[in-house]
C-alpha cells in the first residue's frame, strides 16, 4: 500500500505486471500533474470521467490489492471526492455496486463499475478525451487574466464559437483551452457535452456560487 498523507492516501500505482495481451495507453493527467499508464480501454473511459468531474480532487490508478474472501484483487482506481474516499473496480459482468471495504481498519468503500454504466456516458467521455489534450499541452500558456475574462464572459451563456470570436485577436487555441480549464475546475458548465459532440455550438454557462 502506498504511503498516505492528508491529501492523498495513494500517489502512484503499485508495481504490477501488464496483463498478457493487454494494450497500453499513456496520458498526461492534469489533476495529478503526471503521466498515467492504463491497460484497458474501459479503464481509459473511467479515467476520463474522473478527470472531468470537478468534485474529484485526487485519484490513483492501480493503488493496491484488495484482499477479500481468501483472495486478492487489483483495484483499478482509488478516488478522493471531497472528504470521501473510495476504490473502484471495472467489471464486465453485473456485480453489486458496493463490494465491501478496503480493510477492516477504515471505511473506504470498494465499488464495482459495470462497463455498461461507462457506455451510458460515451458522448461525454469522447468529448473529454478531446478536451484533456488541450489541458496537457496548453494550460501553462493560459494567463490568469484570460481565464478570468473568459469566465466573466460566460455569464451571458455564449456558445464556444461565439466566445472564440469575441476574444479575437487572442489565439483561438488559448481561448478554447481557457474554456476547457474552467470546465475542468467546475467554474463553468456545458451540459450539452453529455449529448452532443464537442464543437462551436456547445453552450457555456458560468457556475452559480
Amino acid at each position: 500500500m502506498a504511503p498516505g498523507n492528508s491529501h492523498s492516501r495513494f500517489t502512484h500505482p503499485i508495481d504490477s505486471e501488464r496483463p498478457k495481451g493487454a494494450s497500453r495507453f499513456e496520458f498526461f493527467a492534469p489533476k495529478l500533474k503526471r503521466r498515467v499508464t492504463l491497460f484497458d480501454p474501459f479503464h481509459v473511459r473511467l479515467w476520463a470521467l474522473l478527470e472531468s468531474n470537478p468534485r474529484v480532487f485526487r485519484y490513483c490508478e492501480r493503488p493496491a490489492y484488495w484482499r477479500h474472501d481468501n483472495s486478492r484483487q487489483l483495484l483499478d482506481f482509488w478516488v478522493r471526492a471531497g472528504r470521501r474516499e473510495m476504490c473502484w473496480i471495472v467489471t464486465p459482468t453485473p456485480q453489486p455496486a458496493r463490494a465491501g471495504v478496503l480493510s477492516p481498519d477504515d471505511d473506504i468503500g470498494v465499488r464495482y463499475v459495470h462497463v455498461q454504466n461507462l457506455a451510458a456516458h460515451s458522448i461525454w467521455i469522447e468529448n473529454w478525451m478531446r478536451i484533456l489534450p488541450y489541458l496537457a499541452s496548453n494550460e501553462r500558456f493560459v494567463s490568469e487574466r484570460l481565464l478570468l475574462d473568459v469566465e466573466r464572459a460566460t455569464s451571458t451563456a455564449p456558445t464556444l464559437g461565439q466566445l472564440e470570436r469575441d476574444f479575437q485577436p487572442y489565439d483561438t487555441v488559448l481561448v478554447r483551452t481557457a474554456v476547457f480549464l474552467l470546465l475542468h475546475r467546475g467554474r463553468i458548465k456545458a451540459k450539452s457535452l453529455r449529448d452532443r459532440p464537442l464543437g462551436p455550438a456547445i453552450e457555456l454557462l458560468k457556475e452559480s456560487i
